[in-house]
């Protein structure tokens, strides 16, 4: 499977997830989660981090952090590790701790912060754990609403100037935003090319910082080269190689012409699962199935027309 992105620059900011090797725990105890959260503390102060959000979980964890110094992955890194080899230790256990490398979305800023970190520490209430934010001891809330003390390494003056200059006001505010967002649509649905949260001059900024850089190959083309192609684009260059009609793509049946139009809309697009499932008349739930069968290999003749596709349009 491809390998994401890892684009780094100053002033980034990310929505991070670690989860456990093969869906297993990664904190067992309260023990186990105050270390971390130790480590983090650390490796945050030391490398200039600023983290606007933050929730453990059973068997993963989520980050809302901004790198004034462009340096995620080395944090992540010292993180990871660090964690893995006191967890094995004090567990008597050996081997990986998380599932491969952690996941980055890079974000923007003013359109995407305040709501992410909204979706972040609500996470244990939209698993069914607890009944509100405040209810849940292991993640960011209760210091931004100002209901326990906040480590200095946790931005909570930056997110609480986002919505007051009066710190009381502000957390009166910031408490209603947060309860307001059980209602909320998950932000996660609009990420674009599975790596970016964001719109389109969003888009057009990372590819312009992408431009001239040295990037892996097995990193996903649509990740590469995030500027966004039209739909119709693909369409089209998908109805040329399989020699059907545009038009028919998008007829409720379809065989692998059908899959390689949704699988590149995914890639390419920028456009959410459900604006391609509704472009192309199918569940979203079904968009992520075609996108999974190909990525693991299943369907490898339509994968090689498929870059072979994705090679007109992306040059």
């Amino acid at each position: 499977m491809a390998r994401p992105l890892r684009l780094e620059y100053e002033g980034a900011v990310y929505h991070v997830t670690s989860r456990g090797n093969e869906k297993a725990n990664v904190f067992r105890d309260e023990r186990d989660r105050t270390r971390f959260l130790e480590i983090l503390g650390l490796v945050a102060t030391a490398s200039g981090w600023l983290v606007h959000a933050w929730c453990l979980m059973g068997n993963h964890y989520d980050l809302v952090v901004e790198t004034p110094r462009g340096n995620l992955s080395s944090g992540m890194q010292r993180i990871n590790g660090r964690y893995t080899q006191w967890f094995n230790i004090r567990h008597r256990r050996s081997g990986h701790l998380f599932q491969g490398r952690y996941k980055a979305i890079l974000v923007e800023r003013e359109a995407h912060l305040l709501e992410l970190c909204r979706y972040v520490v609500l996470n244990p209430v939209r698993t069914g754990t607890v009944p509100s934010a405040s209810a849940w001891a292991w993640s960011s809330y209760r210091a931004t609403a100002g209901r326990s003390p906040a480590p200095r390494w946790l931005d909570v003056d930056g997110t609480l100037s986002r919505f007051a200059k009066s710190k009381s006001r502000a957390r009166e505010l910031y408490r209603r935003f947060v309860a307001e967002g059980r209602a909320a649509p998950s932000p996660i649905a609009a990420v674009r090319h599975q790596a970016y949260l964001g719109g389109d001059e969003f888009l057009k900024e990372v590819d312009a910082r992408l431009k001239g850089a040295v990037l892996a190959e097995d990193i996903p083309r649509g990740q590469r080269f995030p500027a966004p192609v039209a739909i119709e684009t693909i369409r089209r260059a998908v109805a040329l190689e399989f020699g059907v009609e545009p038009a028919s793509l998008s007829r409720r049946r379809g065989g692998e012409d059908k899959m390689a139009a949704v699988c590149l809309s995914r890639r390419l697009s920028g456009l959410t699962g459900v604006e391609i499932a509704r472009a192309f008349g199918i569940k979203p739930a079904r968009v992520s199935n075609i996108v999974t069968e190909i990525e693991i290999g299943k369907r490898p003749r339509l994968a090689v027309r498929l870059r072979r596709i994705e090679a007109r349009l992306v040059p």
